[in-house]
């Protein structure tokens, strides 16, 4: 009885198949108008980002060498009052990341680091085995208190991921 009616079911899938091609049709179709279908929108909750690869931890402690200025940065999930930083800055030419429990220190590269325009700039950074490209806007300035918003694009040889940062940097 099952084989009589996976047959059957097979035999109507490939009748409609056939039916339905409309090259071998020789009358054109008529025209039915579309029904319009209200589509529900639902709303996004940030969540924790997917990442295809090796993603930022967050760092332990601040180092002695961030003394006085520097930059902080956290996904731009997170409040920055957690003080759960994903890359730190002195400002200068050292930086600082997380990835699968090791501290990466990084240099910057002046060369290819650039100012955009009077708010948004680009950084990179080398260590063995990665590139980080931290791409940043100014969002506002209080004081000597700047809040930024932007990307961090971590490239290796086998991998190529960006995160959405949010940061705030002064001395």
């Amino acid at each position: 009885m099952k084989r009589f009616a996976v047959i059957l079911l097979t035999a109507l899938v490939f009748a409609h198949c056939t039916d339905s091609d409309g090259a071998k049709d020789s009358k054109p179709k008529p025209s039915t108008p579309k029904k319009t279908e209200k589509k529900t929108v639902k709303p996004t909750v940030p969540t924790t980002p997917v990442f295809t690869g090796p993603r930022l931890e967050f760092l332990k402690s601040i180092p002695g060498s961030i003394d006085g200025c520097g930059e902080f940065f956290t996904y731009d999930t997170c409040k920055m009052s957690d003080e759960k930083y994903v890359f730190l800055s002195d400002m200068g030419d050292f930086a600082l990341i997380r990835i699968k429990g090791k501290d990466i220190q990084l240099k910057k590269n002046r060369r290819e680091s650039k100012q955009l325009n009077a708010i948004s700039s680009v950084e990179v950074y080398y260590a063995v085995g990665y590139k980080v490209i931290l791409r940043k806007k100014e969002e506002k300035v209080v004081d000597e208190l700047y809040t930024y918003s932007g990307t961090i694009q971590i490239i290796s040889k086998k991998i190529k991921t960006t995160f959405k940062v949010r940061g705030e940097g002064g001395c």
